[in-house]
């Protein structure tokens, strides 16, 4: 074929159009006398051909493409001729294009092999149906002069490639490494980039590390364009098809771009933003493009600008390789390099539209690059798990030490707390034996004063007797302390709930207390609500007025100035009301640290010097207990220098309370037969002073059998009366109790006696027993009031008033 032809086709085309035709046929005819002979079994590679579009007729240089006008209707149609001549014998050829990017009829010789136009307006070919081998049969192949006929029809634009012809043999290698570089290799390494993105993406589930997700999600775009762009058929039709292409292409270099610039340790805040709005901005982009049928160019500028964002990963990689110094930096820069000078080649190749059909380089190697970034992440990830593995093991041994250090500390503690509970044991025992011991000479002190107190005394000795009796009720209430702490941790004190009125417990311990706040010049004010009648309050009495003892006590006492207040009060909603009984005072306050240390045993706030006029530091912690053991919230509220107010809330109830029963009921004990059974020579003598005085007819004894004898041998006329009442204390000689007494003398008088137990003991498991007795009990020292109120209730429960009957006090050897 010649190529001077071209001139004189373009002479022709100025011509009428019949004159036109005729001389493009001489025109044909002389190009084909300067086409080199060329023996058939070497490819012939036809790279000029002429064009006629049915207005025009023009010699092209393949590949050529052609776009129709806005105005044009489709489809859009032109028609490639090209000579080829052989001197050898025919034979059987085949025609390779490799960028056949129309829908095409092919003629060799005027004889048809090959028709792709069914449907002229039909997608164009995609992938692997644009790379052609079409055999030629022999019988259409002549010597000489040859003439191939392509007929190309399309929407609106169409590309035909050079064409090659030749031995079947030679062309299909050409066929097959064009289909392996152009649609089998990208679909490959679509997979493997795939396979590690999805890697990728499955540590970054497990780790959350952000350079695994955007490198996981860069390379799974990456994956799908390319698989996109292998298929043979559009996945979405018209111009969608080619926006959200370009779209996802834009959306794998933001991402891998962005991990680049992490990796590298660079953090462009607004940079990233940017990147990040890309892919959202290409979609108005490009659909405006299209619509303005200018998108080609538009694209071209598009992918040029993302070779240039490539670039900053380029910079932010090379970067990080030269701060690393080491094999995988060098890699790492070389690959990122490769990938960006072939993203450029590919940008290249088609924006001068050399080949219609390109082999794009950019797959290759992304995959380098996404295989060797995967290996040094899943490489990071696995120096990650040996070193977590590595410090698991150190803290397993550290555990396994500290557990061991944890076990002999156990042991340590347990040992401790055995120490304790035998050193606490040892105070118990201690506190029992040295509370016996010193209530027995209290206990016939106190006797002794009592009787004192009903003989004629000058006031001087009056005076004296208050002062002694002052003391030792001083003395009697520290010991009602250790004893009422013992009881609880013998778990004798069992409440008794039940249904009680406030007012009288109210009035009954303003009465009590005001002696004591006048004495110090306070102000005792009592302040008791209304409330609907027929509401009282839930819980035993006894201990609830023990608790608010125990409070106005410590009020008066650390209160200098102003005064105390006691209130009681109805609070909450109907479904939910309550009792609030508060104790104000205007004292010095409790400060912060100290308001929990309070309520612990034997503590005292500015006492360091153990002021015996202060008392133990008791009383707050019987208040704890107690109101613990009635289940009942005990709160305190403090500021120093102000005064303190503490609360207790009781629950409310409706029931009815039952008569109470008075526990020192009011009479006259004279002409009662009392009997004091006591191995302790001044407490028997004691009490049967005071006995005497109150005008009963004692007889004392060390123990039941000598009362028995004394009360068989007794001079009164009125001797053969039962026995009706008992005394005892618990502690007796010779290993009995008074428990034991009471028993033997009721077995004698054949009859249940009113009995006593007086008990100078505090051990809980003394007290346990005596709780479990059911009998009555005192503790020493015995104030002369309750048991003279005790011997009254005898006698009026016994419904006799001049009847003797015996009290017996049983007390032990000192």
């Amino acid at each position: 074929m010649h190529a001077g032809g071209v001139a004189l086709h373009e002479l022709a085309g100025s011509l009428p159009r019949g004159i036109g035709r005729l001389l493009l046929g001489l025109l044909l005819a002389m190009s084909l006398c300067f086409v080199a002979a060329q023996a058939p079994q070497h490819p012939i590679e036809l790279k000029q051909a002429f064009r006629d579009t049915g207005d025009s007729v023009s010699s092209v240089q393949l590949p050529d493409s052609l776009t129709a006008p806005a105005t044009a209707r489709p489809p859009l149609r032109a028609t490639y001729r090209m000579a080829v001549t052989f001197d050898s014998p025919p034979q059987p050829l085949a025609l390779f294009i490799p960028g056949m990017l129309t829908n095409a009829r092919i003629l060799f010789n005027g004889h048809l092999i090959d028709d792709r136009q069914d449907d002229p307006l039909a997608a164009l070919p995609r992938s692997i149906n644009r790379i052609r081998l079409i055999d030629i049969p022999v019988e259409f192949v002549r010597s000489g002069e040859n003439l191939l006929q392509v007929e190309a029809a399309g929407g609106s634009r169409l590309s035909l490639s050079p064409v090659t012809i030749g031995p079947r043999a030679l062309l299909a290698p050409l066929y097959d490494r064009r289909v392996l570089a152009t649609v089998v290799g990208p679909a490959l390494v679509a997979v493997v980039i795939a396979s590690l993105a999805l890697c990728m993406l499955l540590l970054w589930v497990r780790q959350r590390d952000a350079l695994f997700a955007y490198f996981g999600l860069g390379a799974l775009a990456m994956a799908l364009h390319n698989a996109w762009s292998v298929l043979p058929k559009p996945l979405l039709p018209g111009v969608h098809n080619a926006v959200w292409w370009v779209a996802l292409y834009t959306f794998f270099v933001v991402m891998l771009v962005t991990f680049c610039l992490r990796f590298a340790g660079w953090r462009w805040g607004r940079f990233e933003r940017l990147l990040s709005a890309l892919p959202l901005a290409a979609l108005p982009l490009f659909y405006a493009a299209s619509a303005g049928g200018d998108f080609a160019s538009v694209q071209q500028s598009w992918l040029l600008g993302l070779v240039v964002v490539a670039a900053v990963g380029l910079a932010a990689v090379t970067r990080y390789a030269w701060r690393q110094r080491n094999a995988d930096g060098a890699l790492l820069l070389m690959t990122a390099a490769v990938s960006v000078l072939f993203a450029a080649r590919d940008w290249l190749v088609n924006w001068r539209g050399d080949d219609n059909n390109p082999i794009f380089l950019v797959p290759y190697a992304g995959l380098g690059f996404a295989v060797l970034v995967a290996w040094m992440l899943i490489d990071r990830f696995v120096a990650a798990s040996q070193q977590l593995k590595g410090l698991n093991r150190d803290l397993e041994q550290r555990v396994s030490a500290k557990s061991a250090e944890l076990v002999r500390a156990l042991e340590q503690m347990r040992a401790a707390r055995d120490d304790a509970e035998h050193a606490n044991r040892s105070k118990t025992t201690f506190l029992a034996a040295a509370s016996h011991d010193l209530r027995q000479p209290a206990h016939a002190l106190g006797l002794y004063i009592a009787a004192l107190v009903d003989g004629d005394l000058s006031p001087a000795q009056q005076d004296l007797v208050q002062r002694m009796n002052a003391s030792l009720s001083a003395l009697d209430t520290m010991f009602n302390a250790l004893l009422d702490i013992s009881r609880m941790d013998a778990g004798a004190v069992i409440p008794r709930q039940r249904a009680f009125a406030l007012a009288p417990l109210v009035h009954r311990l303003a009465t009590e207390f005001a002696p004591r706040a006048a004495e110090r010049r306070l102000r005792l004010s009592v302040r008791m609500a209304c409330f609907p009648a027929g509401l009282h309050a839930s819980s035993d009495p006894l201990l609830v007025e023990r608790i608010v003892s125990n409070l106005l006590g410590n009020a008066i006492k650390y209160t200098r100035d102003g005064g105390v207040l006691l209130s009681c009060r109805l609070r909450g909603e109907p479904a939910s009301r309550h009792w609030l009984i508060e104790v104000w005072d205007t004292g010095p306050g409790i400060a912060e640290a100290d308001q929990e240390r309070v309520f612990e045993e034997f503590y005292q706030v500015g006492n360091p010097e153990r002021d015996r006029t202060a008392g133990l530091g008791l009383g707050l912690s019987i208040v704890r207990r107690l109101s613990a053991l009635l289940g009942h919230r005990m709160a305190l509220v403090s500021r120093t220098g102000r005064g303190s107010r503490f609360s207790l809330e009781l629950p409310c109830t409706e029931d009815q309370p039952l008569h109470p029963v008075c526990d020192e009921p009011l009479g006259s004990v004279g002409e009662m037969l009392v009997a004091v059974i006591d191995d302790d020579p001044d407490v028997r003598s004691g009490m049967q002073l005071l006995l005497n005085r109150w005008g009963c007819r004692v007889l004392a004894g060390a123990d039941a059998a000598e009362v028995l004898r004394l009360w068989r041998a007794a001079p009164w006329p009125d001797v053969r009366t039962p026995l009706q009442a008992v005394i005892a204390d618990y502690r007796l000689a010779a290993g009995c109790t008074g428990i034991d007494a009471i028993a033997t003398l009721r077995a004698s008088c054949g009859h249940p006696l009113p009995a006593l137990l007086v008990s100078g003991d505090s051990s809980p498991e003394q007290l346990a027993l005596m709780q479990a007795s059911g009998l009555s009990c005192m503790s020493k020292p015995v104030r002369p009031a309750r048991l003279r109120g005790w011997l009254a209730g005898v006698a009026a429960s016994a419904g006799v008033r001049a009847g003797p009957s015996i009290a017996v006090v049983i007390q032990e050897r000192p």
